[in-house]
Order: structure tokens, then sequence, then C-alpha cells
């Protein structure tokens, strides 16, 4: 399945490298470093957990992990689980320096987009996370996984984390949105959280756009009437009010990460205009997008 918006919208940075600002201000040793990359060479493209030589992905030479995400095409991840194909909608963590290896096969070409980190505790958690579920984990176009990865790729192309608290929160939240999902499949979840889940999907793949109730029943494959009744009967709420919370919590970050004007901030999430992203942000948060941020 391809990814189009997502490889639109990274596609400018192919062949380039971004750095996050050094010496990081954080109380604790952080750099990370983020790339997009087209490889359709087998012989250039293959690299070993255990001796890699020098590397723009090792930040500072310091133990690291990687975040690889296909945008198309596909390569190939092999550790001690196995050998994994990893195409559109797959990504893979490789802790540097560990036992495993991945590679371009001889035909293929391999579109991708990746972020490195060194940070001790977000390495330590994403370390845990593949012991208890392996490194290939999955990355559907406009799930929330995808979403946070592209944000911290884009973020370091654009400069613009405020600094590197901002940075350290877009990478904490990527975490958390792997570590939900990987609970997700584990556990999978009750009706009310599958179908809010299924919402919430739909409508981060094209959040400044409002499809509204039938044009998300529509994509659920439901009549409107149909969906908004289940919707209110299986949640306790309605879509509407479902919806307005995600755009919220999506300006809200955005508000706490960068430094978009309030206008850019009310397009970017579905909401209009400024006046109606601070009316509907005091009703739901108590305080106004100012005094927030």
């Amino acid at each position: 399945m391809p990814t189009p918006r997502l490889l639109q919208r990274l596609s400018p940075y192919i062949g380039d490298t971004a750095y996050s600002r050094r010496p990081s201000i954080l109380p604790v040793p952080m750099a990370v470093s983020a790339g997009v990359e087209r490889q359709d060479d087998p012989r250039r493209y293959a690299w070993d957990g255990m001796h890699r030589s020098w590397d723009t992905k090792c930040p500072s030479g310091q133990a690291h992990a990687i975040l690889q995400v296909t945008l198309a095409g596909e390569g190939v991840y092999s550790d001690a689980r196995g050998e994994r194909t990893v195409g559109t909608g797959l990504g893979f963590i490789a802790l540097v320096p560990s036992p495993h290896r991945y590679w371009l096969p001889a035909g293929r070409t391999w579109i991708f987009s990746w972020f490195a980190v060194a940070h001790p505790q977000v390495v330590e958690r994403l370390r845990l996370l593949v012991a208890r579920h392996g490194a290939v984990f999955a990355c559907e176009p406009g799930s929330p996984v995808s979403a946070r990865h592209a944000e911290v790729v884009d973020g370091l192309f654009r400069d613009a984390f405020v600094d590197d608290f901002a940075l350290e929160a877009a990478l904490w939240d990527t975490l958390h949105e792997l570590d939900r999902q990987a609970d997700r499949t584990q556990r999978p979840p009750a009706s009310k959280q599958d179908l809010l889940e299924r919402v919430r999907a739909i409508v981060m793949e094209d959040l400044a756009h409002d499809l509204g109730t039938a044009g998300i029943a529509t994509r659920l494959g439901w009549h409107r009437v149909h969906f908004a009744n289940r919707f209110r009967a299986t949640t306790g709420f309605t879509p509407a009010a479902y919806v307005a919370s995600l755009r919220l919590d999506e300006a809200r970050r955005l508000l706490r990460g960068s430094q978009m004007p309030l206008d850019d901030i009310a397009r970017a999430t579905g909401l209009g205009s400024a006046s109606r992203l601070c009316r509907m942000f005091r009703r739901h948060f108590g305080g106004t997008p100012g005094q927030f941020r």
C-alpha cells in the first residue's frame, strides 16, 4: 500500500541528513539525527549492528537506536527472531550495537525515512519494546506511529523544535505510540476502544480537512445514521465531540512543540480559524492557547 501523502511530505529531504542542536541543554545526554533515503544498489546498502563503520546515524558514537520507516519499496531486516521483509506500512527499531542486519535485496528499490536517537532513557525503553514485541513494527499510513515518526524527521529538517525539550517530547510521543500499538496487538481492545481507534486513524490521516460524520461513516462502510447511533451507544458521546477532542489535542501538541502562528495551527488541525481555536481551547482545557504556550 503506497504512502503518497507521507512520501510527498518527506521527499524534499531525500539524500539529506539533519541533526539536532548541539550541545544538548537537557540534563541527560541527547543527540538526534534524521534522514530520508532512496537506495537501489544492494552493494552499497547493507548494515551490521555489531560492525558498523563510520555512520551519520551514530550520534557522537554513542549507543543509540534507529527507527526506520519504509515509504515505498522494501528491504529486509534480520535478527534472532528471524528475517522479515520490511515493505510499505512497516518499520523497524535497530539498537546499536546489537546482533541484527538490514539490507536492500537485489533488484529492489527502498525509499525510507529514519531518525537515530542517543538518549539513555529513550534507548532503554526502545530496548524493552524490542525484547517484548520484536524490532519490526506496523506503521500504516495515517496511523499515530507514522505521524509521530514523520513529525520528528520533518521537524529536524525544518528546525521546528523550539528547544531540546520540545524535541525530547516528540521522541517520547513516538515511543508512547509504539507502546500503545504493541499493547493493542498483544491485548486486542474492547469494542469501544476498537471503534475509537478506527475513527481516530481516519481523522488523523488528514486532520486539516473535515470529513464530517457522513464522511467518516463512508470510510467505515456504514450509513451515517447507523454510525452516529452506534458510536453514541458504544462510547457514550457523539462522533463530533470525539473528533473535536482529537483536533484540540493535536493543537495542544503543536502549541507545545512549535512556534506556529495560531491561524496556521487552526488550519492544520481542521479548526478553521484562530478565534475558533481559542474559543474551543478555553472551553476544553480551561485556558487560552496563549496561556498554555
